[in-house]
């Protein structure tokens, strides 16, 4: 779940930083609505939101990209298993799959936020 709520934060947050917003302030109005999420909370992916988060380090430390793509396969290993419907884990793990391949691989996973940036 946290591979997928990263990447809906870090979208979030990249469309409503391209439409003029303040990085802060928008953490700020999503942290008091549906929005909020622990992604958004207490794991921000957009450097200088929050401090001693690895956005603000360069990524550098946390949860590396491919734990998150391995966790992710195991994941829906277990829902193939199961027979289990996982559309956005899915798509997590080829967000994450295209990130690791582009050199994403060890920083951390909410680098999520400059991978879509760059797309």
């Amino acid at each position: 779940m946290l591979g997928i709520t990263m990447f809906g934060t870090a979208e979030v947050m990249n469309l409503g930083i391209r439409l003029g917003l303040d990085a802060k302030l928008l953490a700020d109005v999503m942290n008091v609505s549906s929005g909020q999420s622990w992604s958004s909370l207490k794991y921000n992916p957009v450097p200088g939101v929050l401090e001693g988060v690895p956005s603000t380090n360069h990524y550098q430390g946390g949860f590396a990209s491919k734990l998150m793509l391995k966790d992710l396969g195991l994941a829906l290993g277990a829902a193939r298993d199961t027979s289990s419907a996982t559309p956005l884990g899915s798509l997590a793990m080829q967000m994450y799959q295209i990130m690791c391949d582009q050199g994403f691989h060890s920083k951390d996973f909410s680098s999520a936020y400059e991978f879509l940036k760059q797309i």
